[in-house]
This record gives structure tokens, sequence and C-alpha cells, in this order.
């Protein structure tokens, strides 16, 4: 039997294999690189605080043949990479073409017809939710295939374990903590000994989903008097340093003592970058791990469209007990398909991510789906021709 041929592109930036989140978002509201030859792995037990974290168990998923282009968000790409590699072992005659050009390209992409499905971290606006309309000639629909957390990391020498509230990481996005000893750090940080390097803040540049996720936390937390608002494009201070995708603002602080970012979990691993618990409206500092990631999904994620389109919002003001910097990530697919052996793979492919797939996501460093809506991203599937 002919092996199937698997295509997924990803960006770097520094060495890094890119697959950093952005995008553009509904009134702008969302790690990941290991090597794409990854081994799948099971998933670790949830927080009983959360739905049943990993997706229900099921047989292989249906084959199709063909080939799929897609594009878009780059917190997912690595994750495509593996389901991709996985999917064709399983199904010859396959070919999955993913680049992680941001969620941005991505919608833009399904939109004009030059994709088969796009990858997102956030909602389609609606003049963008009629344009892809247009294009796919039916419904688009927007599912959730995966999720993570956008964790602080930094690089201070001597510090391993940090503890950060929303309103000392607003001090310090928004330049008015400027050394990490601090006493607003220190005071997060009882016992710690802070040296008194400078902060140097690094942001993407590019419209980004984790900016969007990143800055909704912020603006959702009353108490950390952010001021800069919530969208994939901010206007940080000035001394801040912007940088392309997760896998630029990642080097810049591995390259750079004292520096600071937001970034998808895996890229703080594969710089061998610590990341921070992060305190948000709960009571505790949480640490972001696949379990405290679903957690955070069962207490703040909900479903906002109708019928099979699943699109959501996170409500970062009822994350209380998980990581509150937590997200969803998209899969934009036209409902019915022009080319119906087109439709028959999608199908076929993102059912693969959502149920079997998602065993993969703790090696990886994001956090599978709830259960429950694992099933209900399988029923809008189903129903794709």
């Amino acid at each position: 039997m002919r092996t199937s041929r698997i295509v997924v592109t990803l960006l770097t930036a520094g060495g890094l294999l890119a697959a950093a989140a952005c995008g553009t978002n509904k009134n702008s509201s969302a790690s990941a690189p290991t090597s794409s030859a990854a081994a799948t792995t099971s998933a670790a037990a949830p927080s009983t605080a959360a739905p049943s974290s990993s997706a229900p168990a099921a047989s292989a998923a249906a084959c199709a043949t063909g080939s799929l282009s897609a594009q878009g968000s780059t917190f997912q790409a690595n994750m495509e990479t593996q389901w991709a590699k996985d999917f064709g072992t399983q199904c010859a005659g396959a070919q999955i073409n993913y680049q992680g050009t941001g969620s941005g390209a991505g919608i833009t992409a399904i939109e004009s017809g030059t994709a088969d499905f796009a990858g997102s971290d956030v909602t389609m606006a609606a003049a963008d939710q009629t344009k892809a309309n247009t294009a796919c000639g039916t419904t688009a629909i927007t599912l959730p295939v995966t999720s993570g957390g956008i964790a602080v990391t930094y690089n201070l020498s001597g510090v391993t374990s940090l503890k950060l509230s929303a309103k000392t990481v607003a001090g310090i996005f928004d330049g008015k903590i400027t050394k990490w000893n601090d006493p607003a750090i220190a005071a997060d940080n009882d016992g710690t000994t802070l040296p008194a390097t400078t902060i140097s803040v690094f942001y993407r540049n590019d419209s980004s989903g984790s900016t969007s996720v990143f800055t909704s936390f912020l603006k959702a937390d009353a108490a950390s008097d952010w001021t800069l608002g919530a969208s994939k494009t901010i206007t940080f201070f000035s001394g801040a340093q912007g940088a392309k995708g997760s896998a630029g603002v990642a080097a810049g602080v591995k390259q750079t003592a004292g520096g600071v970012t937001y970034v998808e979990t895996s890229f703080a691993k594969a710089q061998s970058l610590p990341t921070a618990s992060i305190k948000g409206v709960g009571t505790s500092f949480v640490d972001a791990t696949d379990a405290t990631v679903s957690t955070a999904i069962g207490e703040g994620f909900s479903v906002t469209g109708t019928g099979n389109d699943l699109a959501g919002a996170m409500a970062y003001e009822k994350m209380m007990t998980g990581y509150p910097i937590s997200t969803v990530s998209y899969a934009i697919v036209c409902s019915k398909y022009k080319d119906a052996a087109k439709g028959s793979l999608v199908k076929a492919y993102l059912t693969y991510a959502v149920t079997k797939g998602q065993t993969a996501a703790a090696g990886l460093g994001f956090a599978p789906l709830p259960s429950d809506l694992a099933t209900k991203v399988q029923a809008s599937l189903s129903a794709i021709s």
C-alpha cells in the first residue's frame, strides 16, 4: 500500500520551529514547538474541577483519499503536524498540507477560497463570516479542535520559579514596572531573591491571537488596572520590543537577560525558559499544564454559535481555579464543499483530530478538548458534505 504524503509547513525564527498563535477576532476577544516527529502520548488526567478533559475514546476515524491545503493559526501548527503524520499512517492516499501563517492569514485564505480549511485562535468578524460563506457557497462554520495556555516566560538569572498576579503582569507589560526587584513583583514572590535587572518586554508585532488572549485576560481582571485594551494588535509602550510570531518573541527573550514575553508554553520549553505561575481572578497562583488548561476551558468557555457552528467565547472572569490565560483554537470549514471529495477528507481528518488525535495534546504542550465539547464537534463534522 502506498504511503501517504504529509506536508506541514511551519514558520521559523531564531532557529525555532514556529507554532505561534496569531489571528483576527470578533470584536477583539485567544504551545507548540516540538519535533514534528514527536511520538503520540497520552494526556495527563485533568483536574476534577473541569469536565472530563480528554476527548471521548474512538475507533480509527474513517479514511478518505486526496489532498487538503490549509493554513492559519501557528498556535495549532505543531499539533497539525502530529495529526497529519498520524492520520497519514492510518490513511494511505491522504495528503495534508497545513501552513502556519497566522490566524488572520488563515481567515483570509478561507474567505478567498484558497484554503480547504483554516486554523484560527479567535472567531471571525461578521464581515469575514460573510466572505467565507460566499467562498464556500454555503455557511462556513467554526469548530474547536484543540486548547492550550499562553504562558508568561522570562529570562532571569538565578530565578527559576516566579509568581505573577494579573496586576503585576499588567504593570510589566504597560511599562510601569521596569526592574525585576520592583516591590510589586517582590510582593508576589515572598522569600525569593530578585535581581535589580532591567525588564525587557517583547510583544507580538503581527496580528496575533496570542495577543488577543493575553490582553483579554488582563482587561477582564478588574484588579489589573490594564489600560491598553484587548485586541489582536496592541500599541505597547515605547520601550517594548516587537517581534514576529511566537518563535520571534521566544527567541528574543532567550537572547536577552531580563527578557519577558507572552507565548505558548511549548515555545518556552523549546528554549528552556521558565514560565511564571499566574494568578487571575482566583485566589491561587496556577501553573500552565494540560490539566489546568482543561479546567479553565471547562470554567470559562461557552459556545456562542448556533446549529453546527461552535464558535465560542472565553469568560476570563470565571476562571477561578484553572490556568487563567487559556483558550481554544479552531478550524474554520465549509459546511458543504463544492468538491465532495474535499468535504469527505476534511470530515475524516478533523474527526480523527478531535478523537484519537487528542491523545497527543499533553506531549506537545496542548490540552485535550473537554469530552462534551469534543462530542459536539464530532456531531458538527458528521454533517459536513
